[in-house]
């Protein structure tokens, strides 16, 4: 759990995250829209065996999402899209390939 706190801490300092990105999540959550990033990032972190390294919070087409980007332990860079209201995975791409929830 210690390992979790300490990657959120260092999610949260990155640029794309301390900017409006954390006003409008953080205000998202106070009203109940999304679920907190703290509660996505360790299930999806387990789901696919990696780290996280950049996390953002964006609107697209009218729904909350979590752009998440991951590096596995097997060193590939994975990019997760979750909707921020459901929790639900959108979208994986990594190198080379991409897979769709639709």
């Amino acid at each position: 759990m210690k390992h979790v706190l300490i990657i959120l801490m260092c999610a949260l300092t990155t640029p794309a995250v301390a900017s409006g990105d954390h006003d409008a999540a953080r205000d998202a959550v106070r009203q109940k829209q999304v679920i907190p990033l703290a509660e996505i990032i360790p299930v999806i972190l387990n789901e696919f065996d990696a780290r996280l390294l950049e996390a953002e919070f964006e609107r697209e087409h009218g729904t909350y999402v979590y752009e998440l980007e991951l590096i596995t332990r097997a060193g590939r860079m994975i990019e997760v899209m979750v909707d921020a209201t459901t929790g639900e995975i959108l979208e994986v791409e990594q190198e080379g390939w991409q897979e769709r929830n639709d």
